[in-house]
C-alpha cells in the first residue's frame, strides 16, 4: 500500500491535532511515524540529524508491525518508507510531514510519485506561527538563545537549513504556490489554523466533502497537541537533548509515563514571555507575509469553489457533540 493523502502543514499550525481528528475516522489511517519526511529528506543531512538527535526512531530498523508509533524521523530509503503503509487498509492512507510545505522540491516529488493523491494544506498567521515555534525550541532544548539572536542567525545564514524554524516555515504563501503548480484544485484543499480553532466541526465537514467520506465519522474528543510549554530546568532540558537522553526516553520509556514526566519538567501554566522589541523585529522580518498568505487563500478557494473562503463566524454543521474549543499552541 502507498499513501494517497498528504497533510502539508506549516510547523506549529495544529497538524498534530488535525491528524488525531482525521484518524479518528474509520476511513482514514496515518503512517505509524506521523512525519517520515521522505520527500524532503535531502534537506536533512545525516550528520545534522545525528548531532541533533532528530530521529525519534531508527528508520533503518523500524518495524511498524511491532514498534511503537513515533512523531518524527527522516526516511531516505523507498522500501522503508513504503513499509510504513503496508499495514494500512483504509480508503485513505495519510502522512503529515511538516517539512514539505517549506521544501521547494516536495510538492513536485509527491505529485510524481503519487499522481492520484489528495493534499490538505494547513497554514497559520506567519508571526504567531514563528513565535509558537520559538517557544517549542526553548521547550525541547533546541534553542537557549533570545528570539533576536535566533532571528539574526537565520537572516545572516548562520543557521543550517534544517535548523531554520522562524522565517522559512512562516513563508507559507510560497509553499501554497508550489502546491498549486503541481496539484490540480480538485485534489488540494487549503485550510487555515485560525478557522480550525474557531470551528473544528466546520473544518472537518469540509474535509469530509473533499474526501467523499461520512462527516459524522470523526471524533472531536480525540486530543493530540504538541504544546510549547516552558521548561522548568532549561539547563537540564538542554543537556537531555544534546546527550540524546530525550530521544532514548521517547523510544524506550512507557507511553503512560509521559504525562507525569511532562508535569515534572515543563510548566504548562505560563508561556515564555517575548519582549515587545523582539516581536517587532520578527514582524518586520515577515512583513507582507500575512497579506500574501490571505490573498493566496482567497485565490485557491475561488479556484475550488468559485467563491470567497467561508466566514469562520458563520454557524457550521455539528459533528457528534460539540467539544470544548482546542487549546491554541502557544
Amino acid at each position: 500500500m502507498s499513501p494517497n493523502l498528504f497533510l502539508l502543514a506549516a510547523p506549529r499550525s495544529g497538524s498534530t491535532q488535525l491528524a488525531r481528528w482525521l484518524t479518528s475516522h474509520p476511513d482514514i489511517a496515518i503512517s505509524p511515524v506521523k512525519e517520515p519526511n521522505y520527500y524532503a529528506s535531502h534537506e536533512f543531512p545525516p550528520a545534522f540529524v545525528a548531532r541533533h538527535h532528530l530521529n525519534d526512531i531508527d528508520p533503518h530498523r523500524y518495524d511498524p508491525r511491532h514498534d511503537r508509533p513515533a512523531q518524527f524521523a527522516v526516511f531516505r530509503q523507498a522500501d522503508s518508507y513504503h513499509a510504513l503503509f503496508a499495514g494500512l487498509h483504509t480508503p485513505w492512507r495519510m502522512e503529515a510531514s511538516t517539512s514539505y510545505l517549506a521544501c521547494p522540491a516536495a510538492p513536485a516529488r509527491i505529485a510524481r510519485a503519487h499522481p492520484g493523491a489528495r493534499l490538505l494544506s494547513l497554514t497559520r498567521d506567519p508571526v504567531e506561527r514563528a513565535l509558537s515555534h520559538y517557544r517549542l525550541a526553548l521547550r525541547t532544548g533546541r534553542s537557549r538563545h533570545s528570539l533576536l539572536h535566533e532571528l539574526t542567525a537565520e537572516r545572516t545564514g548562520h543557521t543550517p537549513l534544517p535548523g531554520r524554524f522562524l522565517l522559512r516555515p512562516s513563508r507559507q504563501a510560497e509553499g501554497l504556490k508550489r502546491i498549486a503548480a503541481q496539484i490540480p484544485p480538485a485534489r488540494h484543499l487549503p485550510l487555515r489554523f485560525e478557522d480550525m480553532v474557531a470551528d473544528p466541526a466546520a473544518t472537518l465537514t469540509r474535509i469530509a466533502a473533499f474526501l467523499d467520506i461520512d462527516p459524522h465519522g470523526f471524533d472531536l474528543r480525540a486530543e493530540g497537541r504538541n504544546a510549547g510549554a516552558r521548561p522548568r530546568l532549561p539547563r537540564l532540558n538542554r543537556l537531555l537533548l544534546t546527550t540524546g537522553l530525550k530521544t532514548w526516553a521517547r523510544r524506550n520509556l512507557p507511553a503512560t509515563w509521559k504525562p507525569a514526566l511532562k508535569r515534572l519538567f515543563l510548566d504548562e501554566t505560563t508561556a515564555t514571555p517575548i519582549p515587545l522589541h523582539a516581536r517587532a523585529a520578527l514582524r518586520a522580518a515577515l512583513k507582507g507575509e500575512d497579506q500574501a498568505l490571505a490573498a493566496l487563500h482567497r485565490l485557491l478557494h475561488h479556484d475550488n469553489h468559485g467563491q470567497a473562503p467561508p466566514d469562520p463566524r458563520a454557524p457550521a454543521p455539528r459533528i457528534k457533540s460539540a467539544p470544548p474549543a482546542p487549546r491554541v499552541p502557544p
